[in-house]
Protein backbone atom coordinates (compact mmCIF):
# COMPACT_ATOMS: atom_id res chain seq x y z
CA UNK A 1 0.00 0.00 0.00
CA UNK A 2 1.03 3.42 -0.97
CA UNK A 3 1.59 6.39 0.94
CA UNK A 4 -0.90 8.01 -0.55
CA UNK A 5 -3.69 5.37 -0.13
CA UNK A 6 -2.72 5.52 3.45
CA UNK A 7 -3.34 9.12 3.63
CA UNK A 8 -6.39 8.65 2.10
CA UNK A 9 -7.55 6.23 4.35
CA UNK A 10 -6.93 8.28 7.10
CA UNK A 11 -8.88 11.09 5.77
CA UNK A 12 -10.97 8.67 5.03
CA UNK A 13 -12.06 7.57 8.84
CA UNK A 14 -11.47 10.86 9.89
CA UNK A 15 -14.89 12.19 7.89
CA UNK A 16 -16.43 9.09 9.25
CA UNK A 17 -15.45 10.00 12.41
CA UNK A 18 -16.80 13.80 12.00
CA UNK A 19 -19.91 12.21 10.83
CA UNK A 20 -20.93 10.33 14.00
CA UNK A 21 -19.36 13.27 16.13
CA UNK A 22 -21.78 15.44 14.28
CA UNK A 23 -24.93 13.33 14.93
CA UNK A 24 -23.98 12.48 18.37
CA UNK A 25 -23.84 16.61 18.95
CA UNK A 26 -26.74 17.36 17.07
CA UNK A 27 -28.24 14.83 19.36
CA UNK A 28 -27.43 16.90 22.61
CA UNK A 29 -30.04 18.28 24.53
CA UNK A 30 -28.55 22.25 26.12
CA UNK A 31 -31.82 23.34 26.88
CA UNK A 32 -31.70 24.79 30.59
CA UNK A 33 -34.13 22.75 32.89
CA UNK A 34 -36.94 24.85 34.65
CA UNK A 35 -35.87 25.90 38.09
CA UNK A 36 -32.47 24.84 37.12
CA UNK A 37 -29.09 26.18 39.15
CA UNK A 38 -29.33 29.39 40.92
CA UNK A 39 -26.08 31.49 40.63
CA UNK A 40 -24.71 32.82 43.60
CA UNK A 41 -23.87 36.08 45.14
CA UNK A 42 -21.04 36.86 42.43
CA UNK A 43 -21.00 34.26 39.95
CA UNK A 44 -19.47 35.44 36.45
CA UNK A 45 -21.96 33.61 34.70
CA UNK A 46 -25.84 35.03 35.26
CA UNK A 47 -28.13 31.72 35.82
CA UNK A 48 -29.22 30.02 32.54
CA UNK A 49 -26.70 32.31 30.83
CA UNK A 50 -24.29 29.41 30.75
CA UNK A 51 -26.43 26.55 28.59
CA UNK A 52 -26.77 29.82 26.41
CA UNK A 53 -23.32 30.28 25.90
CA UNK A 54 -23.53 26.54 25.29
CA UNK A 55 -26.04 26.53 23.05
CA UNK A 56 -24.60 29.19 20.67
CA UNK A 57 -21.33 27.31 20.45
CA UNK A 58 -22.47 24.00 19.25
CA UNK A 59 -24.68 25.50 17.11
CA UNK A 60 -21.57 27.58 15.38
CA UNK A 61 -19.90 25.14 15.15
CA UNK A 62 -22.12 22.75 13.92
CA UNK A 63 -22.86 25.44 11.35
CA UNK A 64 -19.28 25.59 10.26
CA UNK A 65 -19.53 22.00 9.49
CA UNK A 66 -22.33 22.68 7.27
CA UNK A 67 -21.08 25.11 5.39
CA UNK A 68 -17.74 23.31 4.88
CA UNK A 69 -19.19 19.95 4.14
CA UNK A 70 -21.81 21.76 2.00
CA UNK A 71 -18.96 23.29 -0.19
CA UNK A 72 -16.92 19.69 -0.61
CA UNK A 73 -20.01 18.48 -1.85
CA UNK A 74 -20.52 21.06 -4.79
CA UNK A 75 -16.74 20.62 -5.63
CA UNK A 76 -17.48 16.33 -6.41
CA UNK A 77 -20.68 17.29 -7.80
CA UNK A 78 -19.25 19.25 -10.07
CA UNK A 79 -16.19 17.31 -11.13
CA UNK A 80 -17.02 13.87 -10.27
CA UNK A 81 -19.98 11.60 -11.42
CA UNK A 82 -21.98 11.59 -7.64
CA UNK A 83 -25.16 14.06 -6.47
CA UNK A 84 -25.61 15.45 -3.37
CA UNK A 85 -27.18 13.48 -0.01
CA UNK A 86 -28.08 16.61 1.14
CA UNK A 87 -27.62 15.65 5.07
CA UNK A 88 -24.35 17.06 6.67
CA UNK A 89 -23.41 13.80 7.78
CA UNK A 90 -24.27 12.12 4.86
CA UNK A 91 -21.98 14.60 2.82
CA UNK A 92 -19.27 14.15 5.28
CA UNK A 93 -19.46 10.17 4.67
CA UNK A 94 -19.09 10.50 1.03
CA UNK A 95 -16.28 13.30 1.27
CA UNK A 96 -14.57 10.52 2.74
CA UNK A 97 -14.72 8.04 0.26
CA UNK A 98 -13.69 10.95 -2.34
CA UNK A 99 -11.12 11.74 -0.03
CA UNK A 100 -7.96 10.90 -2.42
CA UNK A 101 -10.01 13.22 -5.18
CA UNK A 102 -9.13 16.32 -2.42
CA UNK A 103 -5.88 15.34 -1.69
CA UNK A 104 -4.32 15.24 -5.04
CA UNK A 105 -6.41 17.76 -6.65
CA UNK A 106 -5.13 20.45 -9.23
CA UNK A 107 -5.29 23.11 -7.15
CA UNK A 108 -2.84 23.20 -4.50
CA UNK A 109 -4.58 25.57 -2.49
CA UNK A 110 -7.49 23.33 -2.08
CA UNK A 111 -5.82 20.35 -1.17
CA UNK A 112 -4.07 22.39 1.38
CA UNK A 113 -7.06 23.72 2.77
CA UNK A 114 -8.77 20.06 2.62
CA UNK A 115 -6.51 18.77 5.14
CA UNK A 116 -5.73 21.70 7.00
CA UNK A 117 -9.89 22.16 7.55
CA UNK A 118 -10.58 18.55 8.05
CA UNK A 119 -7.81 18.44 11.05
CA UNK A 120 -9.24 22.00 12.70
CA UNK A 121 -13.53 20.82 11.96
CA UNK A 122 -12.23 16.73 14.22
CA UNK A 123 -10.69 18.49 16.44
CA UNK A 124 -13.44 20.98 17.50
CA UNK A 125 -16.01 18.74 16.85
CA UNK A 126 -14.44 16.10 19.19
CA UNK A 127 -13.96 19.08 22.26
CA UNK A 128 -17.91 20.07 21.36
CA UNK A 129 -19.17 15.87 21.95
CA UNK A 130 -17.75 16.42 25.15
CA UNK A 131 -20.33 18.00 26.26
CA UNK A 132 -22.49 15.01 26.22
CA UNK A 133 -20.62 12.73 28.32
CA UNK A 134 -19.94 11.73 32.01
CA UNK A 135 -16.34 10.85 33.23
CA UNK A 136 -16.63 8.18 35.73
CA UNK A 137 -13.07 7.28 38.00
CA UNK A 138 -12.13 3.31 37.62
CA UNK A 139 -9.42 3.22 40.04
CA UNK A 140 -6.66 1.99 37.47
CA UNK A 141 -3.59 3.58 37.79
CA UNK A 142 -2.07 5.05 34.42
CA UNK A 143 0.27 2.92 32.81
CA UNK A 144 2.62 5.39 32.14
CA UNK A 145 5.31 4.85 35.09
CA UNK A 146 5.92 8.88 35.34
CA UNK A 147 2.20 9.59 35.49
CA UNK A 148 0.43 9.51 38.96
CA UNK A 149 -3.41 9.65 37.08
CA UNK A 150 -5.78 7.28 36.89
CA UNK A 151 -8.01 5.93 34.15
CA UNK A 152 -11.42 7.19 33.91
CA UNK A 153 -14.13 5.83 32.05
CA UNK A 154 -16.54 7.30 29.55
CA UNK A 155 -20.28 7.09 29.25
CA UNK A 156 -22.79 8.65 26.98
CA UNK A 157 -19.95 9.50 24.49
CA UNK A 158 -18.15 7.58 20.91
CA UNK A 159 -15.58 6.62 23.42
CA UNK A 160 -16.48 2.51 22.82
CA UNK A 161 -14.99 1.35 26.35
CA UNK A 162 -12.08 3.40 25.81
CA UNK A 163 -10.37 4.68 29.80
CA UNK A 164 -8.40 7.94 29.39
CA UNK A 165 -5.90 9.37 32.13
CA UNK A 166 -7.12 12.21 34.46
CA UNK A 167 -3.36 13.72 34.04
CA UNK A 168 -1.57 12.76 30.89
CA UNK A 169 -4.54 11.86 28.69
CA UNK A 170 -2.98 8.46 27.69
CA UNK A 171 -6.07 6.53 26.19
CA UNK A 172 -6.77 2.55 26.04
CA UNK A 173 -8.97 1.28 24.10
CA UNK A 174 -11.82 -1.45 25.70
CA UNK A 175 -9.66 -4.56 23.43
CA UNK A 176 -6.57 -3.52 25.55
CA UNK A 177 -7.54 -3.02 28.90
CA UNK A 178 -10.35 -5.45 29.53
CA UNK A 179 -7.54 -8.20 29.07
CA UNK A 180 -5.50 -6.79 31.67
CA UNK A 181 -5.00 -9.07 35.43
CA UNK A 182 -7.40 -8.35 37.75
CA UNK A 183 -5.82 -8.79 41.23
CA UNK A 184 -9.30 -6.99 43.11
CA UNK A 185 -12.84 -6.29 42.50
CA UNK A 186 -15.21 -3.45 43.60
CA UNK A 187 -17.87 -3.39 46.12
CA UNK A 188 -20.96 -1.36 47.71
CA UNK A 189 -20.08 0.60 50.31
CA UNK A 190 -22.56 -1.58 52.41
CA UNK A 191 -21.05 -4.81 51.32
CA UNK A 192 -17.18 -2.73 52.24
CA UNK A 193 -19.13 -2.00 55.66
CA UNK A 194 -20.00 -5.66 56.47
CA UNK A 195 -15.95 -7.09 55.54
CA UNK A 196 -14.13 -4.47 57.50
CA UNK A 197 -17.02 -5.03 60.52
CA UNK A 198 -18.07 -1.19 60.29
CA UNK A 199 -20.46 1.07 59.68
CA UNK A 200 -21.47 2.79 56.63
CA UNK A 201 -20.66 5.68 57.43
CA UNK A 202 -17.39 4.99 58.72
CA UNK A 203 -16.70 3.23 55.95
CA UNK A 204 -17.10 6.26 53.46
CA UNK A 205 -14.72 8.44 56.34
CA UNK A 206 -12.39 5.51 55.88
CA UNK A 207 -12.45 5.87 51.85
CA UNK A 208 -12.11 9.59 51.94
CA UNK A 209 -9.04 9.74 54.09
CA UNK A 210 -7.28 7.15 52.39
CA UNK A 211 -8.76 8.09 48.98
CA UNK A 212 -9.14 4.84 48.08
CA UNK A 213 -9.94 3.33 44.84
CA UNK A 214 -13.28 3.72 43.74
CA UNK A 215 -15.65 3.52 41.15
CA UNK A 216 -19.00 5.42 40.34
CA UNK A 217 -20.31 8.53 42.55
CA UNK A 218 -22.99 9.19 44.77
CA UNK A 219 -25.35 6.10 45.33
CA UNK A 220 -23.76 4.20 42.85
CA UNK A 221 -19.83 4.28 44.33
CA UNK A 222 -17.93 1.58 44.95
CA UNK A 223 -15.05 0.89 46.81
CA UNK A 224 -11.87 -1.25 45.80
CA UNK A 225 -11.91 -4.81 47.50
CA UNK A 226 -8.06 -4.78 48.25
CA UNK A 227 -8.49 -0.95 50.32
CA UNK A 228 -11.17 -2.99 51.82
CA UNK A 229 -9.58 -5.51 52.88
CA UNK A 230 -6.83 -3.88 54.22
CA UNK A 231 -8.98 -2.51 56.65
CA UNK A 232 -10.29 -5.59 57.85
CA UNK A 233 -6.56 -6.85 58.56
CA UNK A 234 -6.31 -4.16 60.14
CA UNK A 235 -8.77 -4.39 63.10
CA UNK A 236 -7.79 -8.09 63.15
CA UNK A 237 -4.23 -6.79 63.83
CA UNK A 238 -5.60 -4.62 66.47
Amino acid sequence: MTIDRVVALGARDDLREMAQLYETIASLDLTPEPGGAHGVPGSRVPPGMQEILDADEVTGGLREVDEWAAFLVHVLTDERDTSDPGLTPARLRMVGEHAQHFLDHDDELLALAFRDESRDHLKALRKLAQRGMRHVRTGMQCQDPTCVGHYGAVVGGTAEGAICCDKCKHRVEYQVWSSWPRTGHYVTVKHAASIAGTTVEAIKKRASRGKWRRMGEGRDVRYHSDDVLAVDRQTRKA
